[in-house]
């Protein structure tokens, strides 16, 4: 809580305190580094931490995984099979917050009976 509401650079000079304070700071020394700035204004880019959200890919890949073993699911070129099982075989849970611009298109297709 002692860091709420403070921007990027207050913050880490008060981090950087209490740390010394504390005797958790190990050594100090200068560096030199690229630091990201605006074109515009020319002020330093902060990243901004923001919640993840993720799709659990278990609960998708095992159905679609039977649908291919029973024959509900067709692949075409069928070479392409065994392409599509190690896919969905070795699936890590998919972070569908990307942090990527309002629009985008997250790769969902719908199949309708018509």
């Amino acid at each position: 809580q002692a860091y709420a509401g403070l921007d990027g650079a207050e913050c880490r000079v008060k981090i950087w305190e209490d740390l010394e304070k504390d005797g958790l700071a190990i050594k100090k020394e200068d560096y030199e580094t690229r630091v990201p700035r605006s074109q515009r204004g020319g002020e330093v880019i902060e990243p901004m931490v923001s919640e993840q959200w993720f799709c659990k890919m278990e609960t998708m890949s095992t159905p679609a995984l039977n649908a291919l073993k029973t024959g509900e699911l067709t692949i075409v070129p069928k070479r392409f099979e065994k392409v599509y099982e190690t896919w969905l075989s070795d699936c890590k849970d998919w972070c569908i917050s990307r942090q990527l611009w309002w629009g985008h298109r997250i790769p969902v297709w719908y199949v309708h009976d018509s």
